[in-house]
């Protein structure tokens, strides 16, 4: 184990310039840690519904997706304890209710903890909204599925008399209304016993919300109403858009709708007119929200937060001088174009993607977005790989991008506002076109074997290179394309469509092996004594020397995309989110993951394992926990009534675990709470109170 301690008399002279733990052997393997987004930020999950409440915020979506906030600025994923989409939530008596599919109900027993409610009949659908009195708390879903709760904790199921689906809810101090499938609207006084009213749509309608004494709901095919008496009968705002609309918040003089790739403002003046903020003016719109799909949205503070796919967070702020003019922008500066490969060349990982994208990183958690030439904007980059000495980036339409490793000097000012030259590594970060172009077929495999580096193509194509410049062009024995190569042992193996496994000494001659299948083996991977080759219909084929393989039992027929090995344990990643692992490569387990999405790129990095995938994820989970010690800084405040309040600044790698154990006497530990380096920085800010004279610290690595 590894601990620092800290004594509240003498520890702070030494921690004020941070002091490393002492490192003890570990008396247990520690256990795999969860998932974490690098990349989007703060995670890559739908959101599909955002509350305020006094102590703190909360945002749920996909896959058990659950992240709270202090500021609505910073979020922490919690566990839900499920893997279902999470549709809504709201605050009753201090705690987070959250409601979703599969009958879900949960509850915050505190920010940090959830716990499934207790339903008197079992529900037979999913949920899909909520809505919260002072006394009641109110769940719909699918065919008009209803129940009550008075604590948040057991849930009565309730007789709706309408079999409509019931997808949003809301309490306007007087009434409950629910709004759903083919414009129904319903309304009730206690939640138990509804009447139905008259919506002049048969559209379905989505979201509500309650403004300033008026009641707004919002549906497919742009349709915008508005009641002024709790629901009880409906007024036409024509939105000026005929696309499907899902959430409405809104001011005292304005009203935000927003949905499928829109965000309009209605301006409630004499005469309500809309503003598509979508639309990018200079003069009347200088700063618009990201075309995006958008599930829900907030006014907190005169202010308006909107929640989409993939995790899109999007703020605004008002212009000082006119505050009809909305600024708006994304909660960060995350890439989403797609990922389709991740490769390492010593200790630099770099993923590439849609849009010419390339991404770079020390850690697997900071990814920086590096510059590629204009030419090669709009390419589609499938493959990458090589060596410390070159790296090479293909694509669609036969595009070719290499990197070398060189240095240049790059002048930066210091904090004295001095002009400081330095020198910086170019590989990865310097890119250039191949031109001409070795070939207009699709590439896609890369690979790279002492000083010779092949890539792979569409309709059998191959190219190599000994520079990086001067590249030749081979016929593999294939008419099909071939989606990977690797190096092992003193040859190239390369594999593609209809089973294609073909093996070379040089790049340039090409031998084909029988492969026992015509699925489309989409990636080959090389390790010390295997190789491994995974693709469509769940088909995995293992060999020790390229030319006699064997076919293994996957468990499923999703398309397998890319393996990798971490620690003991193999790992293959997928189509929807899928994750298999393997102790000896013949037994398979399928994991479950935080994304539904397709994930095309796995890595190993020092105990990580990295997946890249749809909508640019990049996922990362720690599966061989680093010992390395983790670094603390101390600091402590004395109130006037004695009380103590200790402010810790952590410092290791991200995904570091760890619990924050207490003692008064360095014999007897008070464990926990369990703390976790989430930022990709690495670094943790945590503080506590105590009234202990004497006291001890230890930060101890799970």
């Amino acid at each position: 184990m590894h601990f620092m301690t800290i004594h509240l008399h003498w520890a702070m002279a030494l921690l004020l310039f941070g002091m490393v733990a002492s490192i003890a052997p570990r008396p247990v393997k520690a256990a795999e840690g969860p998932w974490r987004w690098s990349n989007p930020r703060p995670h890559g999950n739908s959101i599909r519904a955002i509350a305020k409440g006094d102590d703190f915020s909360i945002e749920v979506g996909d896959n058990g997706s659950i992240h709270t906030s202090q500021n609505m600025v910073q979020w922490f994923p919690r566990e839900s304890g499920v893997e279902h989409t999470l549709r809504a939530t709201v605050f009753f008596n201090e705690q987070a209710i959250v409601a979703g599919e599969d009958g879900i109900l949960l509850y915050s027993e505190s920010e940090e903890q959830f716990e499934p409610g207790k339903l008197d009949k079992p529900a037979s659908g999913d949920f899909r909204a909520l809505a919260a009195s002072s006394e009641t708390i109110v769940a719909g879903g699918e065919d008009g599925m209803l129940y009550t709760s008075t604590d948040g904790q057991k849930w009565s199921k309730r007789t709706f008399r309408y079999n409509n689906h019931i997808h949003a809810l809301i309490w306007t101090g007087n009434y409950f209304v629910a709004v759903g499938e083919g414009g129904l609207v319903a309304t009730s006084t206690n939640g138990s016993s509804w009447t139905k009213r008259q919506s002049r749509t048969n559209r379905d309608l989505n979201a509500l919300a309650y403004v300033n004494k008026r009641l707004w709901t919002v549906g497919n095919d742009g349709v915008v109403l508005l009641s002024y008496n709790d629901g009880l009968s409906w007024l036409a705002a024509q939105s000026g858009t005929d696309k499907n609309l899902n959430a409405v918040t809104g001011t005292a003089s304005e009203v935000i709708v927003a949905g499928e790739n829109v965000v309009r403002k209605g301006v409630l003046d004499f005469f309500m007119y809309w503003v598509d903020l979508l639309g990018n003016d200079d003069g009347t719109n200088p700063s618009p929200p990201p075309d995006w799909t958008y599930y829900c949205a907030i006014e907190v503070d005169d202010k308006f937060l909107l929640g989409g796919r993939t995790g899109m967070m999007v703020d605004s702020v008002r212009d000082e001088e006119d505050d009809q003019y909305l600024y708006w922008f994304s909660a960060d500066d995350s890439v989403r174009n797609w990922l389709w490969d991740i490769n390492r060349v010593g200790d630099l990982m770099v993923a590439v993607g849609d849009h010419s994208t390339v991404l770079t990183s020390r850690d697997g958690a900071l990814w920086n977005l590096e510059v590629t030439p204009e030419s090669a904007t709009e390419s589609i980059l499938l493959g990458v790989g090589g060596t410390t000495n070159l790296l090479v980036a293909v694509g669609n339409h036969g595009q070719l991008l290499t990197s070398h490793n060189s240095w240049t000097n790059v002048v930066t000012q210091n904090d004295l506002g001095q002009a400081v030259t330095n020198k910086v590594n170019t590989l990865g970060v310097v890119w250039e076109v191949a031109d001409p172009k070795p070939t207009e077929n699709d590439l896609q495999g890369v690979a790279a074997l002492g000083e010779t580096w092949v890539v792979t193509g569409g309709k059998g194509t191959v190219l190599t290179t000994s520079d990086g410049k001067q590249w030749s062009k081979h016929q593999a024995p294939t008419a099909g394309i071939l989606t990977s190569v690797s190096a092992f042992k003193g040859r190239f193996v390369a594999t593609g469509e209809d089973g294609v496994i073909i093996i070379s000494p040089n790049g340039a001659d090409w031998i084909r092996q029988t492969s026992g299948t015509t699925e489309w083996i989409y990636r080959v991977r090389a390790f010390d004594d295997q190789l491994v080759a995974v693709g469509q219909a769940g088909i995995i084929l293992t060999s020790a020397n390229g030319e006699n393989w064997a076919r293994r039992e996957s468990g499923t027929d999703r398309w397998l995309n890319d393996v990798t090995r971490v620690g003991d344990t193999w790992y293959v990643i997928g189509a929807n989110g899928t994750v298999l692992t393997s102790p000896d490569l013949e037994s398979w387990q399928a994991k479950g993951t935080i994304t539904g999405l397709s994930l095309y790129g796995a890595l190993a990095n020092s105990g990580q394992l990295l997946a890249v995938g749809l909508e640019g994820i990049i996922l990362r989970k720690e599966i061989v926990a680093r010992t390395s010690p983790i670094l603390i800084r101390w600091e402590r405040a004395v109130a006037a009534d004695g009380e103590v309040t200790n402010n810790f600044d952590f410092r290791g790698f991200p995904g570091q675990r760890f619990s924050l154990d207490r003692s008064p006497d360095l014999k007897a530990w008070e464990p926990g709470p369990d703390l976790e380096l989430l930022d990709g920085s690495g670094v943790l800010e945590y503080s506590n109170t105590t009234r202990a004279e004497w006291e001890f610290y230890r930060a101890k690595l799970r």
